[in-house]
This record gives structure tokens, C-alpha cells and sequence, in this order.
């Protein structure tokens, strides 16, 4: 049921154009990590992952052990790594849904072991370095007799190595270093025959602008819905999410009087103002206030007044053809006319990741093009 009109469409073509783009981008020997985490960068888990699943995605990405077990329960069969650290009390759930912990400490290392071998299994683990991103994992100095500690576990098999880069999209320099760092990493510890299946680095701005980062598997984000993470990036993809809503009320107000709280805006001549329904509360930045534009019909117009927790005020000028009911684009194209979350992002001075992950996961999703829909030629 959806009373409110406020809603969000998400191109399933698109999104798999993406994933072909990235595909031909990295060549069909280097395995693809789909990162699908807080809800596909809010796009919809399920979904999403469903159309990434015929599409032959080798791995899941995750950013939690609840988005995982839903995966599992949803009947996803493909490998799915957790790509954070997870307290040692709940290393069971990786042996109950065969689930890929990133590893990054002794203790949950040794509880992996214990309960893979309550099983009489031996259980694949990802180990994460840090190489200058400063967030999870061993520095890379000391990570070699982490990995020596780990090795001795009988029941954990070291399936994949991997780090974090957290300048790729400003700092070329540094980047390359720690590509270097790595990649000298490995080579170290392939001398004394320490072996990773699987060895990345790479997210969405090194897939495309730095092929050296690419090792053996990769884990695009951003570009797979259609978002670039820097105007730099060097690969063209298409927008998955559209947001919009509709004026649901009209009225004209006179030079003078002021718009929303706080009165940040003063009317200069009479004009129409529209309120549409959308606020902060549905993740839509207060930053935006008096600053973004949406689009009716085939016009941009001016956001004007604070945002509200569920209402924005939108000057029509004297456009006396809107009414109430009119669609309201908010992140989309129509025509011509474009909005990006990159644009958003810009205008309320964050970043692109930030403003697709908050919208709420209340606002209906519209999934337009699915698998399920596609014909087969006759």
C-alpha cells in the first residue's frame, strides 16, 4: 500500500549493464565481489542480490553477519564475505550459514577454528591488512607473523587476503603505494609458502583508475548503482535510483512573508509554493535546505525554506501549470533534465555514499525490469 507518494524506482537494467561494464572492465579471470551491504547502498538487499545471482556474481559483500544469515535465508548460494570484524562469541553463525568472516584478530581466529572443528570442517577466511587506511586489520609490519599465528590452526583454510584504500579518489601517490605494499606483501609471503586463493583491494574508483589494484578479485560498490565515486573515475554507468514524490498541496504566498522554520527564506514577489512529500526523517539531508532543485514536468525549480522532517517547499515562480498530484523528481532524469546523487551530495557538502544509504528503507521501491520479466526472443 502506498498512500504517501513518495517513492523510489530502481532500474534493474541498469544495474546490470553496470555489472557488465565491470566485468569487461576487469577480463573474465578476475573474480567480482557484488558489494551489497546496508541494503545495497540502500537500493534493496534481496533484490538487488537476486539480480546480481543470474548475472553469475562470484561473491557477496556484506556489512554485517544479519545481512548475511538473510542472503542464506532467502536461499542465496553464492560465497558471502562479511567485511567487517565480528566479537568472537558470535563466530558460530559463520559455520551455521557457511558465511566468510573477515579476520583481523587471534581471539575470533581461534573461536572460527574451535567451532569449524566441532564440524570436521576446514573453513575459508578472508584476513584484512592494513596497509594506511587505519580502520581494521593488522598493520601491515605486523601482519606477517598474524598470518604465521593463523596458519597454525588446523581448520581454517586462508582463503583470501585483502586491504583498503582510503585516497583513491585524491590521492593518486598514496594509492600506488599501498598497491605496491601489498603486492610486495604477498610476494613475501608467497616465499615462505603462504598461498591466498583470493587477494583484493580494489572498490569502484580502483577498478577503474588503477588496473594495478586489481590483483585477482575485485569489489565494486558505488558504479555498480550506476554512482560515481569521483568526477575522475574513468568508467561510464548509468543510475539505478530515481527518488520522487509529488506537490501535495498549493498556495501562493506574498513579497515578505517567510518559508519553513526559522524563516531562512523571505518571499520577494508573490509566487506559488508547492509542498511535497519528503523530509529529513525519509533521508532527505537538512542540508539541502534553500540549496537543491527538483524537477516537475520539464523545468527545474528551487527548494526554498528549511527542510522539514516530512514536507519541502518548492518555488514555482508564476507557473500556473502545476497542480497538486504533479510527479516531483527528486534524484532522476526526465528528458533532459537530471538530477545525480552525485549533485545532491555536492550541494549539501557530503559525500554520495552518505545520501543513498540514509534514505529510509520505509519509502516504497519499485523495481522496474527485472529477470523475471525478461522475454525470451521467439
Amino acid at each position: 500500500m502506498m498512500i504517501r507518494p513518495l517513492w523510489i524506482e530502481i532500474n534493474l537494467k541498469a544495474l546490470r549493464n553496470n555489472f557488465k561494464r565491470v566485468k569487461n572492465l576487469v577480463g573474465r579471470n578476475i573474480k567480482v565481489i557484488a558489494t551489497v551491504k546496508q541494503s545495497a547502498y540502500g537500493h534493496g538487499l534481496i533484490p538487488i542480490a537476486r539480480e546480481l545471482s543470474v548475472l553469475g556474481v562470484d561473491f557477496f559483500g556484506v556489512g554485517s553477519v544479519e545481512e548475511a544469515v538473510l542472503l542464506r535465508e532467502n536461499g542465496f548460494k553464492e560465497p558471502i564475505l562479511v567485511l567487517t570484524a565480528v566479537l568472537k562469541g558470535f563466530a558460530n553463525y559463520f559455520i551455521q550459514y557457511n558465511l566468510t568472516p573477515t579476520v583481523v584478530d587471534i581471539k575470533f581466529a581461534k573461536e572460527v577454528n574451535k567451532q569449524a572443528a566441532k564440524k570436521g570442517m576446514i573453513f575459508p577466511v578472508h584476513i584484512k591488512i592494513d596497509t594506511g587506511m587505519g580502520r581494521l586489520g593488522p598493520y601491515y609490519k605486523d601482519a606477517y607473523e598474524f598470518i604465521k599465528q593463523i596458519r597454525r590452526f588446523k581448520n581454517i583454510f586462508l582463503e583470501g587476503i585483502y586491504t583498503h584504500m582510503p585516497c583513491v579518489d585524491t590521492d593518486p601517490s598514496f594509492t600506488n603505494y599501498q598497491i605496491s605494499i601489498f603486492n610486495e606483501f604477498i610476494l613475501k609471503l608467497k616465499k615462505e609458502n603462504i598461498q591466498f586463493k583470493f587477494q583484493h583491494c580494489a572498490n569502484s574508483m580502483g577498478i577503474a583508475n588503477f588496473p594495478n589494484s586489481h590483483f585477482n578479485m575485485v569489489r565494486p560498490g558505488l558504479i555498480l548503482y550506476g554512482i560515481k565515486p569521483s568526477p575522475r573515475i574513468d568508467l561510464e554507468v548509468n543510475p539505478v535510483l530515481s527518488l520522487k514524490s509529488r506537490i501535495i498541496f498549493l498556495k501562493s504566498i506574498k513579497k515578505g512573508m517567510g518559508i519553513s522554520y526559522g524563516r531562512t527564506y523571505i518571499v520577494k514577489k508573490t509566487t506559488r509554493i508547492g509542498t511535497a512529500a519528503i523530509g529529513y526523517a525519509d533521508g532527505y539531508p537538512w542540508a539541502l535546505s534553500n540549496v537543491a532543485s527538483v524537477i516537475i514536468k520539464n523545468s527545474f525549480f528551487s527548494l526554498v525554506g528549511r527542510v522539514c522532517m516530512d514536507h519541502i517547499m518548492v518555488n514555482l515562480g508564476n507557473r500556473g501549470d502545476i497542480k497538486v498530484e504533479d510527479e516531483v523528481i527528486l534524484i532522476g532524469r526526465r528528458k533532459d533534465l537530471q538530477i545525480t546523487v552525485q549533485d545532491l551530495a555536492s550541494r549539501a557538502k557530503t559525500i554520495p555514499y552518505e545520501i543513498i544509504s540514509r534514505l529510509s528503507p520505509k519509502i516504497p521501491r519499485i523495481y522496474k525490469y527485472p529477470f523475471s520479466e525478461v522475454k525470451d526472443p521467439p
